[in-house]
């Protein structure tokens, strides 16, 4: 296969991961506390085994290397539910315990289950800064929610919603769509253990309010005509180049007829 086509396959690819990369961003465009994931691309330099025939030594191709969360706080939504609770500074999450363990989340979508026990819209407990559910009953009343995350009723004070965050962010692993768990690191014998994470003390809590995803419709929706496009282009390119081998194939068994 000539070089052309390497590098037009490996351009191909990369696209390809970015269509998926922005319909997965359109796809949740309205999940609450969603955060819009980017690509990294990096110069894969490749060695030429044709080298010594062509003088060139290596060719250079485009490689997807990660991906990285934009964790620029979403719009902050009123919904006047008392519930409801948004984050208004970055890089920081509820904790929620869920099956798997405790992980995190900016989706303060919140409701009471049929017991009184705080929970998210999947169904998970919500978790105070002493690792434990917050329970209420009718005789609580109206519920509160301080910006530094002090829970109180009518009768009294309840607890505090833990809000964590980590030194970084970009290295916590993605569990669902707003779910995410902490770092791991490698023990001194290769076993993997979470990093620990840690409380914030204010971390600016809106009551009554939710995070919107920070997706941008109309940029996402660009970049993947930009994608479309530029797909289609490489491909063009692609089919030229075979019609240029086949062409040289056919005009060089004339020759030798």
């Amino acid at each position: 296969m000539e070089n052309v086509s390497y590098i037009a396959l490996s351009r191909q690819k990369t696209l390809r991961s970015m269509m998926d990369n922005l319909s997965q961003n359109m796809a949740n465009m309205n999940t609450t506390g969603y955060k819009e994931q980017r690509m990294m691309f990096t110069d894969w330099v490749a060695k030429n085994r044709d080298a010594p025939f062509r003088g060139e030594r290596e060719i250079s191709l485009v490689q997807d290397i990660s991906q990285y969360r934009n964790t620029t706080v979403g719009n902050i939504e009123h919904t006047n539910r008392p519930l409801d609770v948004a984050l208004s500074q970055p890089d920081m999450f509820f904790a929620v315990e869920t099956p798997t363990g405790t992980q995190f989340t900016r989706n303060g979508n919140f409701t009471l289950d049929p017991g009184g026990q705080l929970i998210t819209n999947d169904g998970y407990p919500v978790l105070s800064d002493a690792g434990q559910p917050m329970f209420f009953n009718e005789a609580d009343g109206q519920i509160e929610i301080k910006g530094d995350g002090t829970v109180s009723t009518d009768i009294g004070e309840v607890g505090k919603l833990q809000v964590v965050t980590v030194d970084n962010v970009q290295r916590m692993i993605v569990t669902g769509d707003t779910l995410y768990r902490a770092p791991v690191e490698l023990d001194d014998d290769g076993s993997e253990y979470e990093v620990d994470v840690e409380i914030v003390e204010n971390p600016g809590i809106v009551q009554g309010a939710l995070e919107k995803s920070n997706v941008n419709p109309i940029s996402a929706m660009t970049q993947m005509i930009d994608v479309l496009r530029t797909y289609q282009s490489v491909t063009r390119s692609l089919e030229s180049e075979n019609e240029r081998q086949r062409n040289m194939i056919s005009k060089l068994g004339d020759v030798r007829a």
